[in-house]
């Protein structure tokens, strides 16, 4: 009886474990699929300025800055250590505690204060635990970034990523959108790694006062890159030999070190902004209809729609269901004065109409998406299919990483017949997938329903076979 018994359960242990294995199989091979998203509101970034590269959806909701108390004169701060070699210059303040051990100046230099175990010191500590718990508890609308964020470029608003970070393959252009107070935030899990010689460029307008790194272990700063903002860090800051910062480094709880390094406290510098309002003329009265500048699109139901950004040349682009809009698309330079520019409005051809995107250059299976007015569509096939009816319509194409799209936004029109738009991406190297909302390669939720199913009738066919057995060989 005790044999059988064992026996049973022997076999029902070995189907148990067989399940178990296949499902993980399928689980590390093959990622899961995203599904189609429709986000609501204005905020997806359907326009790049001119020159840049490959722009990211931005956050929908606006950051304000962190705050950073005392903490904020300071270039360099720490609870360990501060060492450093070579002719490492800083400008602000230097600050330790509880530790005692600063090493390196002179040969380095400081045009601040150096604290070291003085209640300035230690009250600035105490600010940046508030400051790197303030950073890390922002959770209104974020956007998920992962690996590595080199050749992107993104608007102001919350990144978070659940794990380690790197700026490797391109430097990371910071856009404020024609937006002197836009306000970078990233939520970093683990570790920050820029490599030799890339760069956070700042663009737009925007200032590295407001861009904030808050880092769940440790950050690196490669050879001779060029970083923005301030960097808090959990544990440790290291910059390697002639990096440079514009911005802080801030360690909670470990040490600082530097090589060589430069690094100057920002301040935030006030820029003017000016007026662009686009006009429309030849809807109904009442007609919604929408337009996209500097990263930002708004949408209204009265004949004018303005943006105020600061100097500088943008691209832009038009949308009006069952109406074309002449100009579509184009450009506009800003300089010191405020800019009109006038959108004329034509009926189109009624009914509706197929509008297909297709894509070229990335692996099969591989997910990306298409924001088209605001509704975000993902697809792990080589085309992306809509249903509209004529009129001038915006899109942007979600970002795949490691994979450049061309082009990355614009506008197309449609005018009584189907219409096409192809998107050609090249590879930056690695293996692409794509943030929440861009789909991602693998299986399908349905595929994935069914090995679900597949596994819990194993399961249960186990325990059925373990209970005959035990049944054949009772008393």
């Amino acid at each position: 009886m005790k044999i059988e018994s064992k026996r049973a359960a022997t076999v029902a242990m070995s189907v148990l474990v067989v399940t178990g294995l296949l499902f993980a199989a399928f689980v590390v091979m093959t990622p899961t699929t995203s599904p189609s998203t429709a986000t609501s509101g204005s905020a997806f970034s359907t326009s790049s300025r001119i020159g840049e590269p490959s722009v990211r959806l931005a956050a929908t909701c606006g950051q304000v800055p962190v705050p950073l108390a005392s903490a904020a004169s300071y270039a360099v701060l720490a609870s360990s250590t501060v060492t450093s070699t070579g002719a490492t210059a800083i400008t602000g303040d230097l600050g330790l505690s509880p530790g005692t051990s600063v090493t390196g100046f002179p040969p380095g230099t400081i045009t601040g204060l150096k604290n070291v175990t003085t209640p300035s010191a230690a009250g600035a500590e105490a600010n940046l635990t508030i400051a790197y718990n303030n950073a890390t508890a922002r959770s209104n609308c974020p956007v998920t970034v992962a690996g590595n964020i080199g050749g992107q470029t993104l608007t102001p608003g919350l990144y978070k990523s659940t794990s380690s970070l790197a700026i490797s393959s391109g430097d990371l252009t910071l856009s404020a959108a024609g937006n002197p107070n836009g306000v970078f935030i990233f939520q970093v899990a683990s570790a920050l790694t820029t490599t030799s010689g890339r760069a956070v460029i700042l663009a737009g307008g925007a200032q590295a006062a407001n861009v904030f790194w808050v880092i769940g272990s440790s950050a690196t700063l490669g050879t001779t890159s060029v970083m923005k903002g301030t960097v808090m860090a959990y544990d440790s800051i290291s910059m390697l030999t002639g990096s440079v910062l514009d911005g802080r480094a801030l360690a909670e709880t470990g040490e600082v070190s530097l090589s060589g390094s430069t690094i100057v406290v920002p301040t935030t510098t006030p820029q003017s902004t000016y007026p662009v309002t686009f006009a429309e003329s030849g809807l109904p009265t009442g007609t919604a209809w929408s337009v996209a500048l500097a990263g930002a699109s708004l949408s209204s139901t009265s004949p004018t729609i303005e943006f105020s950004v600061v100097s500088g040349t943008y691209a832009y682009t038009t949308a009006v269901a069952g109406y074309i809009a002449t100009p579509s698309s184009g450009s506009l330079t800003v300089n010191g004065a405020a800019v009109d520019q006038s959108i004329v409005c034509t009926a189109a051809a009624t009914g509706t109409f197929s509008l297909t995107f297709t894509e070229s250059g990335l692996p099969a299976g591989t997910g990306w998406s298409i924001a088209l007015n605001g509704v975000t569509t993902s697809s792990v096939a080589t085309t992306i299919g809509f249903t509209e009816a004529s009129g001038t319509f915006s899109y942007a194409v979600g970002y795949v990483s490691n994979y450049t799209a061309s082009p990355t936004s614009g506008s197309v029109t449609i005018n009584g017949a189907a219409t096409g738009v192809p998107i050609a991406f090249s590879s930056t190297g690695g293996n692409g997938t794509t943030s929440p909302g861009g789909g991602s390669p693998g299986l399908s939720s349905g595929a994935w329903t069914l090995i679900a199913i597949v596994a819990v009738a194993a399961v249960v066919a186990a325990v059925a076979v373990a209970a005959v057995l035990h049944r054949r060989k009772s008393p």
